[in-house]
């Protein structure tokens, strides 16, 4: 390839100066732009200042080759306007646009490639009255249809504007960017002379007005929020030229002086180094200073509000403490929303009064807890547009700004325009930005502290009643000691009933045989007596009489009342058996059901004065396979209870029948019957209704084990004021 030369022109100096402002514009937004704009519009202008800059060199070139080979650089780079430009229309519309942008960045590819490698494009260079120009090839319509894919920009943009969707700010926004893209087609004058018609390069031109346009949207519209990073370069522009022209006069004045003399020229540029160090040391800071002494008012008044947020008390005071700090930024405080933990929004202070809060669930709120970020009322889109535009209008707010942490949205905050009117720079949107970090986490803080407060009451609560708990169960287990050591005493009266019950009974069936004796002796004594009074009729007495006629009848009566009395010690025997607790258990043996509760009532027939006993038998119920003694202690436990549940007037009911293989016995209540949340409790030891005096709480309890030793069952049935039944379940005899 020969070497290229170039040469700086009069129309090579516009294009170089365009392209340099088109790429400072790049840096200052890839440095300080904030938001969804920021890199397609510098992707867009770094490939529209790269444009510019080969189109200048092509006029600066020295010879028809140089004018050749920057003439098919220049054709190759404007194709990637048109990628740059379709992403970065999809941007300012929200519209995906993902063909349009896949074919226009293949398009470039391919029209790079021809133009750079092959002759079709451009196949060579002549000189025309403005410079130098490109003669077209044949692919050169092709080429530039490639290009043009840029002009889709401007007609996405229009169809936007049309729609008419947008807040007033975005719409303005919106305007000067279509503005900017229709202005920037007129760029396509530079073709011209390619295709043979001799105008003057003026395509730098419309791209300079774009890039007006532009510049005006993004410091009076907050395209991409760099007014004060705009500004501040600008200050350090003004202020490094003003303080470099003393120098640079000094240099003029001096330097023809000098007479071209090399050490007095190295003194006086080490002089001038040493002043311009000297002026950046000691007056740029102050400028810095300057620059940046609303950002230093800020946040004071933001080490301000994180004192307060963190001692506040109530989302009243916290609602005056943002209202407070948004005075500091010409603003107020429209409206504070927090959602308790349930869910349930509720607005703590409102500028306006009450005013009704969103909706639990609303898109308001799902929208604001995916930004994460402040919400302006100027552009609100998406499902939650029209939320978000009621809200602001609700409250009189411009922005909205969601507490998140994490995944939780704890409220939101609605912030009024500025009261003297004006919108708000990238300074004010950190601080913005940097409130609602601070009261979120404030919030987050209470509620937790809300948490603890609500926690330690909690476990004071559950402290208190496991307290009471332990205090009753202390009281349960020494009044269960008491029934224990009550228990040991009727276990200890019942051995000895066991023992005075088998005394008895040998005394009783003795008295029971000297009965017998003593009526064979009385019989003989009045035979004698009748005998001697008929052999001596003076001896006749009417006492003798009487006496002779009671003797029978008497006798009688204690002959009675000696056989009951050995029933009554028999039975006792019974159920008061001589052996020790801790003894084993007898063996079981086959029982006659009926004759063992007839037995039973027959003991119990004291307590069942008064009441009405009525038997049901099932005299065809074979046999029981039990242990006599144990089972008479459960049915005379069951009889008692019945009889002291009915205090003495009533009906008892007892009944036996078989129901598939097994006997059951039912001892049946007409008293006011079981509470049913007592119930499930009847069978646990030492429980008892009756009060500490009247009872051990260990009889039903005593007669479950019993039962189920017996491979039995026991269930009862009871409602208030119907009375009561216990049902007993018990195995047959192995033979019936």
């Amino acid at each position: 390839m020969a070497e290229l030369h170039l040469r700086l022109c009069g129309w090579s100096a516009p294009y170089a100066l365009a392209a340099a402002i088109v790429w400072s514009m790049a840096g200052l937004v890839i440095a300080r732009g904030r938001g969804g704009l920021r890199l397609p519009f510098f992707a867009l202008m770094v490939a529209v200042g790269t444009t510019l800059a080969a189109t200048g060199l092509v006029f600066a070139a020295a010879d028809a080759h140089a004018a050749l080979w920057t003439t098919r650089l220049s054709q190759g780079l404007s194709s990637w306007t048109a990628p740059s430009a379709v992403a970065f229309a999809s941007a300012s519309t929200g519209r995906p646009l993902q063909l349009l942008r896949r074919a226009s960045l293949w398009a470039a590819l391919f029209g790079t490639a021809l133009s750079l490698l092959t002759p079709w494009v451009i196949r060579s260079a002549r000189t025309y009255p403005f410079g130098y120009a490109g003669n077209a090839g044949p692919l050169y319509p092709l080429a530039l249809g490639v290009t043009s894919l840029a002009l889709v920009a401007p007609i996405v943009l229009l169809e936007q504007r049309r729609r008419n969707q947008r807040g007033p700010l975005d719409r303005r926004q919106l305007t000067l960017v279509t503005a900017a893209s229709v202005m920037s087609g007129l760029a396509f004058v530079d073709t011209l002379p390619v295709m043979g018609v001799p105008v003057p390069p003026l395509g730098w031109l419309p791209l300079v007005v774009s890039a007006a346009a532009l510049l005006v949207a993004i410091v009076r519209y907050r395209l991409l929020d760099i007014r004060v990073a705009l500004r501040r370069t600008l200050l350090w522009i003004g202020f490094t030229v003003a303080g470099a022209l003393p120098f640079i006069a000094v240099a003029l004045v001096l330097a023809p002086r000098l007479g071209g003399r090399a050490l007095p020229l190295a003194l006086l540029f080490a002089a001038l180094v040493t002043g311009m160090r000297a002026y950046v040391v000691a007056v740029q800071p102050r400028v810095e200073r300057l620059i940046g002494r609303r950002r230093l008012d800020l946040d004071g008044e933001m080490a301000i509000l994180a004192n307060q947020v963190g001692t506040l008390q109530t989302t009243e005071e916290l609602g005056r403490i943002i209202d407070g700090f948004l005075a500091a930024v010409d603003r107020r405080l429209a409206a504070l929303v927090v959602i308790d933990p349930t869910g349930r929004p509720r607005v703590a202070l409102s500028a306006w009064g009450a005013v009704p809060p969103p909706s639990r669930g609303s898109p308001l709120l799902v929208e604001l807890a995916g930004a994460r970020a402040l919400i302006s009322r100027d552009r609100a889109r998406g499902p939650a547009r029209v939320e978000i535009e009621r809200a602001c209008v609700r409250w009189g707010a411009e922005y909205l700004g969601p507490l998140v942490e994490g995944d939780t949205l704890h409220g939101l905050i609605a912030i009024s325009p500025k009261l003297g009117g004006g919108l708000a720079d990238t300074v004010e949107l950190e601080a913005l930005d940097r409130m609602c970090i601070t009261v979120t986490a404030a919030l987050a803080g209470a509620r937790l502290y809300e948490q603890l407060r609500a926690l330690s009451r909690e476990l004071e609560q559950k402290a208190e009643a496991r307290s009471t708990s332990l205090a009753s169960a202390l009281e349960d287990l020494r009044g269960a000691e008491a029934r224990l050591v009550e228990s040991e005493k009727l276990a200890s009266l019942g051995q000895i009933v066991a023992g005075v019950a088998a005394d008895l009974s040998e005394q009783v069936e003795t008295a029971f045989a000297e009965v017998a004796c003593l009526r064979d002796h009385a019989e003989m004594l009045v035979v004698a007596a009748e005998e001697a009074r008929a052999a001596r009729p003076e001896l006749a007495d009417a006492r003798f009489d009487e006496a002779s006629r009671d003797v029978g009848p008497l006798l009688d009566a204690v002959t009675e009342g000696a056989r009951r009395a050995h029933v009554i010690a028999e039975d006792l025997s019974t159920f008061a058996p001589a052996e020790p607790a801790h003894a084993q258990h007898g063996a079981r043996r086959s029982a006659n059901l009926a004759a063992l509760i007839d037995s039973t009532l027959k003991l119990a027939s004291a307590q069942l004065d008064g009441i009405t006993v009525e038997r049901r038998y099932d005299h065809a119920l074979p046999a029981v396979e039990v242990e006599p003694e144990p089972l008479g202690q459960v049915i005379l436990n069951l009889v008692l209870n019945a009889a002291q549940a009915m205090r003495g007037a009533g009906r008892l009911t007892v009944s036996t029948r078989r129901r598939d293989d097994v006997a059951e016995l039912a001892v049946a209540d007409t008293g006011p019957g079981i509470a049913p949340e007592v119930l499930p409790r009847i069978f646990e030891p030492f429980f008892t209704t009756k009060g500490p005096t009247s009872g051990t709480g260990l009889g039903l309890s005593i007669s479950y084990g019993i039962i189920v030793r017996q491979g039995g069952r026991i269930t009862v049935e009871s409602a208030l004021g119907r009375g009561t039944t216990f049902r007993v379940e018990l195995p047959l005899a192995v033979n019936s």
